[in-house]
């Protein structure tokens, strides 16, 4: 994180620098182009607001990660964590780079440990699987795909509220509950 960051900032201050330097303000009440010291500064400046905006900062590893609740998963494990799962499955469709997907993560992790061994929690993000995203038809994230013995049952896009993810689980469990066999 921190080489990256570096480069982003040494690219934006040479660049601000360079725009200072050349392009020079007369009055000295343009802030960019003053002297190749205020280019350089503000160039810094930007450069380090797009690398957090852009999601290369602070979390983006982290979201890649697997949690003791919620695990990360890859194209190649879809099948056997997913598809093949006994519980009923949630999978959240994700952007490393995506604010809201960021908010939602905390609150996923929190449902995954309150529904443990009811209902599973795993999360693709859908720049490293674009198969997987074009395969749920992800046009928009966060999107939580409700999976019941391996067929979608429903869809979320969007941030939702932890209250209405906890009511749409309840639904969830309800409905993959089995019917009691009755013998005659």
């Amino acid at each position: 994180m921190t080489t990256t960051l570096f480069i982003y900032l040494l690219i934006g201050g040479g660049v601000g620098a360079t725009l200072g330097y050349f392009g020079k303000c007369s009055s000295g009440a343009c802030p960019l182009t003053a002297n190749w010291r205020r280019g350089a500064i503000y160039g810094a400046v930007m450069a380090a607001l797009f690398y957090f905006v852009s999601g290369r900062g602070v979390g983006a590893v982290e979201m890649n990660q697997s949690t003791a609740n919620v695990k990360h998963i890859t194209d190649a494990e879809f099948d056997p964590e997913v598809t093949q799962a006994a519980l009923p499955v949630v999978v959240d469709f994700y952007a490393t780079w995506c604010g809201p997907c960021r908010q939602l993560a905390p609150t996923m992790d929190s449902l995954a440990e309150q529904y443990a061994g009811k209902i599973k929690f795993v999360k693709v993000n859908v720049d490293e699987s674009p198969k997987l995203a074009q395969k749920f038809q992800v046009e928009g994230i966060p999107m939580l795909v409700f999976l019941q013995h391996g067929k979608t049952a429903g869809t979320s896009v969007g941030l939702v509220a932890k209250d209405d993810l906890i009511l749409r689980l309840d639904s969830l469990l309800k409905t993959n509950a089995q019917p009691a066999a009755t013998g005659r």
